[in-house]
């Protein structure tokens, strides 16, 4: 109804030249980081080309990819990234939550690439328990927040400031491939393209305990023409599909868009901790032009949600949903205003920048167990107008709920009350079975 297609994108062409690491004298139970780094320069050296992770157990530090490369797992390659913080330095350029710093490197990182592959039938590995003890040191993201610093002393990377790095994030690169590999137990965000053009997520798997913190599945943020298809988010600590636009000021000064995505035929088999198909809560530069449809979730927080706040300003407009199923939640449809992490996320002038939701479609729906069906929760001075609803089929405990919401179309939507739907995806055994007791997620 509102989508509008665009033109699809193509996989980065590489050359036909390929190199394994065993080349570089990479050893099992040895850490493989120099000889996976001297494999990609010596391609890149000559144009490009395929790196080959081979079948085995690797061990591995950060990973920095180059323009030409197609970094392959061969099935069978297990990868285990190290807990050792020192193999992610130095510090990188990085986008944290929406906000540009420098920390970390992420695990497998480009920057300013062109024609860039992440391949194979391999399992990566995140290490991620290590790292999630550090999501309650708000150290560094209260400086973040705070944007009193300019970009060039945002600079962080050690354990005192407690700034997790990202599984795999490429930012601004054009031409990206991401298809058929395994990621489990990410340190924060799992599958992250910045700023990036051309973008497709192909038969990805991920795989995150549902107490692991802020470990959603795969984010698009700010990108141009991508498709994310085929993937499967076995369990997140957070949302399982999900765009973004950065954070408030950080992200006016950018000022780059998502726009022109296409997420289908994507399923959960369940539990998440938030959203199936998400947008936001980073959503200042604005999204639109989105297409999400024929998915299937299993057991999740929220079906489809659009969060935001005051303080974001932004504009989230002309996307379709259709075609989306989920088992059991607390949630179906939910658009919401009063998204709160963090109380250093609160906005500096309250009332001030507030977001827009406008030109949304809902089609054909259905939600065999939830909570709250169809919830839309405005604050004053938000916009949220000419959302469509067709074709809704939901059982609930609550059914329908509206705050200042306009411009509202129903055609065929039938959500039944019944107080005994309903379910806490963090009540399930699939969850249970992950609980750490000293870093639950909030």
């Amino acid at each position: 109804m509102f989508f509008k297609p665009f033109p699809i994108p193509e996989s980065p062409v590489i050359p036909d030249r390929t190199v394994s690491i065993l080349d570089f004298g990479a050893v099992h139970g040895e850490k493989i980081t120099s000889a996976v780094g001297s494999a990609i320069a010596s391609l890149s050296a000559v144009g490009g080309g395929k790196v080959v992770i081979p079948k085995g157990d690797w061990i591995s530090g950060a990973i920095h990819l180059k323009s030409n490369i197609e970094l392959h797992f061969d099935e069978g390659a297990r990868v285990t990234f190290s807990d050792d913080p020192a193999d992610y330095l130095p510090i990188v350029f990085t986008v944290y939550e929406g906000i540009r710093c420098y920390n970390y490197s992420p695990l497998i990182y480009g920057k300013d690439l062109t024609n860039v592959a992440i391949t194979g039938k391999g399992v990566l590995e995140g290490n991620g328990e290590f790292w999630w003890k550090w999501a309650k040191n708000l150290t560094a993201r209260n400086i973040l927040y705070s944007g009193e610093l300019k970009v060039e002393d945002r600079r962080f990377g050690t354990k005192e400031y407690g700034l997790r790095p990202m599984f795999l994030q490429l930012i601004s690169c054009k031409n990206v491939l991401i298809e058929g590999i395994t990621l489990n137990n990410s340190p924060c965000w799992t599958v992250h393209p910045v700023w990036c053009e051309d973008v497709i997520v192909r038969d990805v798997t991920v795989e995150n305990p549902t107490v692991s913190p802020n470990t959603d599945g795969i984010n698009i943020e700010s990108c141009n023409r991508a498709v994310v298809e085929d993937c499967t988010v076995v369990s997140t600590g957070d949302d399982m599909y999900c765009l973004k636009a950065g954070r408030n000021e950080d992200a006016w000064e950018v000022g780059i868009p998502c726009e022109n995505v296409i997420i289908r035929r994507c399923r959960s088999i369940g539990p998440s901790m938030s959203g199936g198909v998400v947008v936001g809560s980073e959503m200042s530069a604005s999204v639109r032009n989105v297409l999400a449809e024929d998915c299937d979730f299993g057991h999740n927080y929220n079906c489809i949600r659009i969060k935001s706040k005051d303080g974001r300003g932004g504009v989230v407009e002309n996307i379709d949903y259709r075609n989306i199923h989920m088992r059991e939640g607390m949630r179906g449809i939910n658009i919401s205003y009063r998204y709160s992490c963090e109380a250093c996320d609160e906005a500096k002038e309250p009332g001030k920048y507030m977001p827009v939701v406008r030109n949304i479609s809902f089609d054909n729906i259905v939600c065999d167990s939830l909570n709250s069906g169809i919830t839309l929760e405005n604050l004053p001075g938000g916009v949220m107008e000419n959302l469509h609803f067709s074709n809704i089929s939901m059982r609930a405990k609550t059914c329908i709920t509206t705050d200042s919401a306009t411009a509202l179309h129903f055609d065929n939507v039938n959500v039944t009350e019944d107080k005994s739907a309903g379910a806490d995806p963090s009540k399930s055994e699939k969850a249970r079975i992950f609980v750490i007791p000293e870093y639950i997620a909030e």
